[in-house]
């Protein structure tokens, strides 16, 4: 089954300028979007370019985990999402961030954004089935929807089937802690929890860093098939540096590269692959 990708804003940006500041040693960069970059709904971009062009820094800002260092002099930054009632909303982005209005900022962010970092920052206190649970619960989902939500993702993360001897009886992985995983385990339960509350953005850093090849791209498979379903009003963005791994997931790709003569890096590039999303599974490449 194949299905089309419906060119649908979820997120645009246009004219960031990001100023980070070293106060210590005196120095400055620059993160510059000159040109207009837009998310499409049902989309996966793959954020693309050397170490030190600042990937992470605009991935921030995009999550709205940074403010623009001057949102006044952006063109546009506004975010799509749809209401209980199935309707599109337009949230100004840039107007938020002029106003201070943080508590906006840090709703839109809460229950419209997930993310899988590198670090993970998982809950070590809690167990697998509960770390994916937390954003429903910061988001009020019903009981009965979180244990549904959740066991659908330990199934399709493929979390179900190991377990531990503990105390002489089986230990389903669902219910072990976090210590108890191995790196490969861990990053599934990250990509999990990022997608536990449906949210409209999931931002993914280096996805393949913490997994073998095949389990990489299996696992890439299942959260694209989840985030970018016929009914998901969701889009992904994910920092790679597996060019492979691009061209086989992303319907946008975004490359960065520095600045010649200057502490800065930029988009430079912005293409449409037109790839069809697959919701079914696929050859792996030998």
């Amino acid at each position: 089954m194949i299905s089309t990708l419906i060119e649908e804003p979820v997120l645009e940006i246009e004219g960031l300028e990001q100023r980070l500041t070293d106060p210590e040693r005196g120095e400055e960069f620059l993160v510059r979007v000159p040109q207009k970059l837009v998310v499409p709904r049902r989309g996966v971009i793959a954020l693309l370019g050397p170490s030190g062009c600042g990937k992470t820094t605009l991935l921030t800002v995009l999550g709205l985990l940074r403010a623009p260092s001057h949102p006044n002099s952006l063109k546009s930054f506004c975010i799509w999402t749809r209401n209980s009632e199935g309707k599109m909303e337009k949230h100004d982005l840039k107007k938020l961030w002029i106003d201070r209005n943080h508590s906006q900022i840090e709703h839109l962010r809460r229950k419209y954004i997930g993310f899988a970092l590198q670090s993970g920052e998982l809950l070590p206190s809690l167990t697998v089935s509960e770390n994916i649970r937390a954003p429903m619960h910061l988001n009020g989902f019903s009981k009965k929807l979180c244990n549904s939500r959740v066991q659908e993702l330990i199934y399709s993360f493929g979390l179900s089937t190991n377990g531990e001897i503990k105390s002489g009886k089986f230990t389903r992985l669902e219910n072990s802690r976090i210590n108890k995983l191995s790196g490969g385990e861990y990053q599934r339960v990250v990509l999990a929890r990022a997608i536990a509350h449906k949210p409209t953005l999931v931002f993914v850093d280096e996805p393949t860093s913490a997994l073998n090849r095949d389990l990489a791209w299996e696992a890439l498979n299942q959260l694209r098939n989840l985030q970018s379903s016929h009914e998901s009003h969701g889009a992904t963005i994910m920092i790679t540096h597996d060019e492979q791994l691009a061209d086989a997931f992303a319907t946008t790709i975004v490359r960065m590269a520095p600045v010649k003569g200057m502490a800065a890096g930029e988009v430079v590039e912005i293409t449409q692959t037109h790839q069809p999303l697959k919701t079914i599974d696929f050859e792996l490449p030998s």
